[in-house]
């Protein structure tokens, strides 16, 4: 079966590198849409979107996340900080946060442009995580977490190759570990 959303899920990948080419605004207004239209817990829509372009504030951003996205954020023309509201929904708002992103991901894909999920959401709120570093760098508020730094662009390079396993690796019937 061959269906454009079910290719475009396959054919995501994170990419690590970023061309130096702008992403048209409306571009990046379809990729926010699209974390806009995202499911959430009762319809709440916990999500705040901040888009970053300043190269000073994506290196200091740089500093804050995991090395291995340090040089494909410094490089990528945009940058989305995924933040959700704790507050009006405590017990989903990672989940609601997280399918925002995976939609902007696709959306992103499914316009040509590569993307790569730097997930920074420290569970425990500690205070030198590089969430709580993010959220000092971008002045977010107490109330609200950032679930990840979204970085968009064109790549450089080939895509990466992509392994998956197999749905028999991942798959049981009606219980846990039944074939």
């Amino acid at each position: 079966m061959v269906d454009e959303v079910l290719e475009a899920i396959k054919n995501r990948r994170t990419v690590l590198r970023f061309e130096n080419t702008a992403v048209e605004d409306d571009k990046i207004e379809a990729i926010l849409e699209a974390g806009r239209w995202a499911p959430s817990w009762i319809n709440k829509q916990p999500w705040y979107f901040i888009v970053i372009k300043d190269p000073g504030t994506k290196n200091r951003l740089s500093e804050a996340v995991p090395t291995t996205f340090v040089q494909g954020l410094k490089e990528a023309p945009i940058c989305i900080a995924v933040t959700v509201n704790s507050v009006e929904d405590p017990y989903h708002y990672i989940e609601d946060g997280a399918a925002a992103a995976q939609n902007m991901a696709l959306a992103a894909h499914s316009l040509g442009l590569s993307s790569s999920w730097i997930g920074v959401h420290d569970l425990r709120n500690q205070r030198n995580s590089a969430e709580s570093r993010v959220r000092q760098i971008l002045e977010v508020p107490k109330e609200t977490r950032v679930i990840a730094l979204l970085t968009i662009g064109h790549v450089k390079g080939e895509l990466p190759k992509k392994d998956r396993k197999t749905l028999r690796q991942i798959v049981y019937k009606e219980k846990f570990g039944q074939r």
